[in-house]
């Protein structure tokens, strides 16, 4: 079973929840609409997948908050649901271009699922042992 953490509003992320938790592979472990308090959580619940919307509260460095999921132990796969508005950010390009983040459009929902899925057979495939 593949961990989620979801950051969103407590109302898009009720939504995704049940989505995500529809497919029984994934089970969503907490939310928060906190960028800060989200790579918090990170560190304790070690997700193997965050959830960013676009409705997260926008106090802190994106980028940032790419970084410190990345860097966690094993790190986390990210997904970054986007807007047209949120699509064009110039912060987001150097950790898009590093492929470390998968996009799906806000209202895409079976990007969503894709991503998810793509992230989980690649957790699936590797061995920790090497």
């Amino acid at each position: 079973m593949m961990t989620v953490l979801l950051v969103a509003t407590d109302e898009e992320a009720a939504v995704l929840s049940e989505r995500i938790q529809h497919n029984r592979h994934f089970r969503v472990i907490s939310h928060t609409p906190n960028p800060r308090l989200a790579l918090a959580q990170a560190h304790v619940l070690l997700p193997d997948v965050t959830v960013l919307d676009p409705s997260m509260d926008g106090d802190s460095d994106p980028a940032a908050l790419f970084m410190g999921l990345r860097s966690l132990t094993p790190p986390s796969g990210v997904i970054l649901r986007t807007t047209p508005a949120t699509a064009g950010l110039p912060e987001l390009h150097a950790v898009l271009e590093d492929g470390a983040v998968h996009v799906a459009a806000r209202d895409d929902h079976d990007a969503l699922m894709a991503a998810l899925i793509k992230i989980g057979r690649r957790r699936e495939s590797c061995d920790p042992d090497q």
